[in-house]
């Protein structure tokens, strides 16, 4: 629960340090400097929507909600003929495992408008999609292991059960709201960015979903 509270500050921390750094090189490109009877004189363009949306999109795919599960599975490989199982062919075992999905957007997808004389800057996002599943190897726990010689368990059958078991935790985390909630995360956390990365105190912020 506390990695969870801690998220939207870190990634906050981390849009801030990105955009300032682009930001700055932003301007300086844009910053024409002329010597004329020992003076200088800068011109700097106005912040547009491009600019913001380049700099956000220098950012790339970013997770803004995490979701932890635990589950208990079952696996069976016994062999049968006619529905009825094989005597000794039995390869079954209980599991359990803990593991992290991770889902957030696509910054490279945002689009930025900016009105100076409506003083609105709308800002359209991609819907959040799931960026990874992992599991957690040292949280793996076998149960009721049975084994049988003549039908010996495989790397593809583990990796058929690994792959069933993050497909499986996926959907429950989309049925759970995770992709709402990464929603959510990264309309509050782009508002927040845009207020303290440029000057657009004055301008009235949307955050729209495509």
């Amino acid at each position: 629960m506390k990695k969870i509270k801690l998220l939207v500050p870190i990634i906050l921390v981390a849009l801030m340090i990105a955009a300032a750094f682009y930001v700055s090189n932003r301007i300086e490109r844009n910053t024409s400097v002329s010597k004329k009877d020992n003076t200088f004189t800068e011109t700097e363009k106005t912040i547009t929507g491009d600019i913001i949306k380049a700099g956000l999109a220098d950012i790339g795919e970013l997770a803004t909600e995490e979701y932890y599960f635990t589950g208990v599975e079952s696996f069976d490989s016994s062999k049968s003929i006619q529905g009825f199982n094989i005597p000794f062919t039995t390869t079954s075992f209980i599991y359990s495992y803990d593991g992290t999905i991770k889902a957030g957007i696509d910054f490279t997808a945002i689009d930025v408008e900016k009105d100076d004389l409506k003083k609105l800057i709308v800002v359209t996002i991609p819907e959040s999609k799931i960026l990874s599943s992992e599991i957690d190897e040292n949280s793996f726990k076998l149960y009721d292991e049975k084994k049988s010689i003549f039908n010996p368990l495989s790397v593809s059958d583990v990796n058929d059960t690994i792959k069933d078991l993050k497909e499986k935790a996926e959907a429950d985390a989309i049925k759970k709201g995770v992709l709402k909630r990464a929603d959510k995360n990264a309309v509050n956390l782009i508002k927040q960015f845009l207020k303290s990365t440029y000057e657009v105190s004055d301008y009235t912020i949307k955050v729209e979903t495509k």
